[in-house]
Order: structure tokens, then C-alpha cells, then sequence
């Protein structure tokens, strides 16, 4: 399984997601062609949890799980 990080400059946090989230989508997100970089950008794949969760916390202090996908695991 992988895993994704998706660092929010505009609202300062980091967020872990699983790969098959439809928020997610595998580094893709929910908003199709829009421009990367405006407020944040994508991190992955991390094969790893653990190493995912530690690496959203050296983005962003505010850095937590996706309530949607693993709050599902």
C-alpha cells in the first residue's frame, strides 16, 4: 500500500493519505488540471505509515491522518 502526503502552504498543515483515496487519488487530488504549486503540492509514493506520518511532521507541525480513508484502516 501507499502512501501520500499532501502539504497545504495556503493553510499551513500536512495531511496523510492512503494512495486509493478519492481525495487523494495517488498524488492527484480532487482538482483536475489545476495548477500545481498554488497552495500546496503532493508527496509519494512512502511505502511506509510510519515513515509517511514522520515525514508529513518535518513539513508541517499541524500534520495529521485523512479522517476519510485512515480512519478506515
Amino acid at each position: 500500500m501507499a502512501y501520500w502526503i499532501y502539504e497545504n502552504w495556503a493553510i499551513d498543515k500536512a495531511m496523510v493519505h492512503i494512495g486509493e483515496c478519492p481525495f487523494c487519488r495517488n498524488g492527484r487530488g480532487i482538482h483536475p488540471g489545476r495548477e500545481e504549486g498554488r497552495n500546496g503540492r503532493w508527496h509519494g509514493p512512502i511505502e511506509d505509515l510510519e515513515q509517511a506520518r514522520a515525514q508529513a511532521r518535518i513539513l508541517k507541525k499541524n500534520a495529521r491522518d485523512c479522517e476519510f480513508c485512515l480512519a478506515r484502516i
